[in-house]
Formats: C-alpha cells, sequence, structure tokens
C-alpha cells in the first residue's frame, strides 16, 4: 500500500469536513465525511488501516475543534474501522444485501456512540428527541454514502487494492 497515495485523499477530506459540516448542518445535525472515508479504507485495506484510519482521523478532528467532547471522535471512529475492517474478509463472500446491511448497522452503531455523548442530556430530558437527532445523524451521513455509491459503489473496492 502507498501511503503517500492516501494523505491528499485524507487532507481533502478533512477539509471538507472543516469546511462544509457546518454550512451543511440541519439544526445541528451534521454530516460526517471522515466516518465514511474510514469505512471505505476498512473495507478496502481492513482493520488495522480502519483501526489507525479511525484514531488519526478523530485526533485530527478534535484537535482541529469540530468536536465538541475531546476523544469522543476517536473513539467512535476507530469502533467503526474495526467492525467495518471486519467486513474485509466477507465482501466477496456475503449477499451483497446483507453486506450492505452490515454496513449500514455499523454506521447507525458509531451514530449511536456519537450522540449518546453529545446528546446525553435529551436523553434525559426527552428521549423522542435524542431517537430524533440519532437518526437524523446517522441518515444524513448515510445519504452522502448513497450519493458515493453511484460514484465509486463500495462493491467495486476489490479492484481498488490491485492499483
Amino acid at each position: 500500500m502507498k501511503w503517500i497515495k492516501l494523505i491528499p485523499l485524507a487532507a481533502s477530506v478533512w477539509l471538507l469536513q472543516i469546511i462544509f459540516s457546518d454550512f451543511l448542518s440541519i439544526n445541528t445535525v451534521r454530516p460526517d465525511f471522515c466516518v465514511i472515508l474510514i469505512l471505505y479504507w476498512s473495507l478496502v485495506y481492513g482493520r488495522t488501516m480502519g483501526i489507525g484510519a479511525g484514531f488519526l482521523f478523530g485526533l485530527l478532528v478534535d484537535l482541529s475543534g469540530s468536536g465538541t467532547f475531546f476523544g469522543l471522535s476517536p473513539l467512535s471512529y476507530t469502533i467503526t474501522g474495526y467492525l467495518a475492517g471486519g467486513l474485509y474478509h466477507y465482501r466477496s463472500r456475503l449477499n451483497p444485501f446483507y453486506f450492505s446491511l452490515s454496513w449500514i448497522a455499523i454506521l447507525f452503531f458509531q451514530f449511536f456512540i456519537y450522540c449518546s455523548v453529545q446528546y446525553q442530556d435529551l436523553w434525559e430530558i426527552d428521549r423522542q428527541i435524542f431517537w430524533g437527532k440519532w437518526f437524523g445523524t446517522a441518515i444524513y451521513s448515510i445519504s452522502f454514502v448513497g450519493i458515493l455509491q453511484f460514484i465509486y459503489p463500495i462493491s467495486k473496492l476489490n479492484d481498488v487494492k490491485s492499483r
């Protein structure tokens, strides 16, 4: 794997996250572009790359001021990298429907962890609003994955590693 090829993409996604996530926010629900890249890298390069990229991206996001709770982004991104990296070996063996359900469930779980800490006060005040924030945050980012599927489908990831 050529690490030098991954650095410009990582920097671009990080800048995209910093510049456009606040612009695209809807009532404090923001898309998370970094988790999309971590998902893709975990599915292409495996669990080790997913964990490392998740931790480094999370640390970078928290240090750049985008994160509210320091350490939450590295935790949630690392968990996403670990779980999505587990799908690395099953990518070609799983039914495409179940494979898609798996990475969608991983993203929903990641956003549940994130929202459990980010909106912990809503859990005590109004659980319906909490569930709405969680579902909205997850669906908003997953919709960007859906858009990206038309450009670069996850099913074509087998071809990436050979380049």
